[in-house]
């Protein structure tokens, strides 16, 4: 609360009534004290938590009534600052309210009010000559006013006004009661944002844990699944096969061996391996070359992970061995991808990359699920390789991709194919009847994302629609 507001004004406060009539030390007691109780009211309402617009409409209603004016407003600043927004009023024309703007500085009242120390008094309009007069007031016939300004966190939100269309002088108590209005506002618009503050950072730590519960029960399954193969084909291949469709339409697994200058691709997961001339160009062995921008040459280079949350026509141009390869990959139709080291015991072998064809589909989260995924795959590699060093790891792997060529394609036939746990979630949920909006709900997952969950099982399942995925599943023993 402003304990003496400054108001600007070339006149004297009289003491008298809105019709002229002067008041009485009794009538001014009263008027306090009506004054002083419609702001605690006001107070009260802000404090159990009424609706901003709701608050603005009964300030305005409270204004007009107590100070007995035609006109009331309250006015928010408008981002660019250009501008005031009449948010809340009474009096005024239908359809100005939420509508109706009038300029800053010295093109209107409340203009002159933001640049000025403390509420500003009209006493005449149309004899005013430190602003310029409002159409909204013109219009209206206004006369006389007053106005101040609301402050939230120290900075101008607006501006609080009541006008009336009749000659008239305002006493200090009501510009200091009207001051005390655009305080209790200024307060109760600081709490709602600070209420949207706290709610946006719970939901931020909310979606954080289920992200990071997904991650964990991914990785779960994916490191009892890899250690439970002490072969390095059956390691690999499985890691790969667990991406797809779960986490991206295309997983691979490179090998490099610097010192002859080559990269070798041991494992592909990829939906169509029936597209030979894709498979062909995806699985073969290409030169190291390590300046290249891209992929594994800089993830092996660097050490570190490479997003491309949006992948371009540059970007492709740039990952492209040959036009043959670039016409390859403009066929995938790459929309995001994450590469990422693949280490035993402090050494980088190669790398393993995801690409989606959703664009944005991979961030951050995304990266460190990935990252765990290769932890996982080298701790199963490095179990299997016993007492072989990693030159000699290296050199088998190459050995056995030269030897195998396979591309490892998504479960389509009498095999119950490998979900992830959210997966059975969102499997269960759909045979249940559950719509998507309700899944993400429960689950705390948005719609896209939800969808892209049962994109993967429909790849899976080899299926073309959701019944179809229910049936197979049900035929497969994943559901009863």
């Amino acid at each position: 609360m402003t304990d003496s507001p400054r108001y600007d004004t070339g006149l004297t406060p009289t003491e008298q009534d809105p019709d002229g009539t002067p008041q009485t030390a009794e009538d001014e007691l009263r008027a306090r004290v009506r004054q002083q109780e419609a702001t605690g009211r006001l107070g009260l309402a802000a404090l159990l938590g009424t609706d901003m617009a709701a608050l603005m409409d009964q300030a305005a209603g409270v204004i007009a009534e107590v100070l007995s004016v035609e006109y009331s407003e309250i006015l928010e600043l408008l981002a660019d600052g250009t501008g005031l927004l009449l948010r809340a009023g009474v009096g005024w024309s239908e359809g100005l309210v939420g509508q109706a703007t009038v300029g800053t500085n010295l093109e209107s009242q409340a203009g002159y009010t933001l640049i000025s120390r403390g509420p500003v008094i009209v006493e005449d309009l149309r004899e005013e000559r430190r602003f310029e007069g409002p159409p909204l007031l013109s219009e209206h016939g206004v006369v006389s006013g007053i106005s101040a300004t609301i402050y939230v966190h120290g900075h101008a939100y607006g501006v609080l006004g009541a006008h009336t269309a009749k000659k008239r002088s305002f006493t200090e108590d009501e510009v200091l009661f009207l001051q005390e209005v655009a305080d209790v506002l200024g307060v109760a618009i600081e709490r709602k944002q600070a209420d949207r503050d706290k709610e946006s950072l719970l939901g931020e730590r909310t979606r954080w844990a289920a992200a990071a519960e997904r991650r964990f029960t991914f990785l779960a399954e994916a490191s009892a699944l890899l250690s439970a193969s002490i072969d390095y084909s059956t390691v690999l291949a499985t890691a790969v096969r667990l991406t797809v469709p779960a986490l991206a339409d295309l997983c691979f697994v490179d090998v490099v061996e610097e010192a002859e200058g080559s990269v070798t691709r041991f494992a592909l997961a990829y939906p169509d391996p029936e597209d030979v001339a894709v498979a062909r160009e995806l699985q073969s062995s290409y030169r190291f070359d390590p300046g290249r921008p891209h992929g594994t040459a800089k993830v092996y280079r660097t050490g570190t992970p490479e997003l491309i949350p949006e992948v371009n026509e540059e970007i492709l141009g740039d990952i492209a061995r040959t036009p043959e390869h670039l016409d390859v990959l403009r066929r995938l139709n790459p929309r995001s991808y994450v590469c990422v080291p693949l280490r035993i015991a402090g050494r980088t072998l190669g790398a393993m990359g995801l690409v989606s064809s959703e664009l944005g589909s991979y961030g951050a989260d995304d990266v460190a699920l990935v990252e765990g995924l290769a932890h996982c795959t080298a701790l199963a590699l490095d179990n299997a390789r016993h007492r072989v060093s990693e030159a000699e790891l290296v050199r088998e792997l190459v050995r056995r991709a030269r030897e195998e060529r396979r591309v490892i394609a998504s479960p389509r036939h009498r095999e119950a194919p490998p979900i992830t746990p959210r997966q059975m979630e969102v499997l269960q949920m759909l045979a249940a009847g559950r719509s998507t909006r309700e899944i993400g709900g429960e689950l705390y997952l948005s719609e896209a994302t939800v969808r892209n969950h049962i994109r993967g099982l429909l790849q899976a399942f080899g299926a073309h629609s959701q019944l179809e995925v229910l049936a197979r599943a049900r035929e497969l023993g994943v559901l009863p």
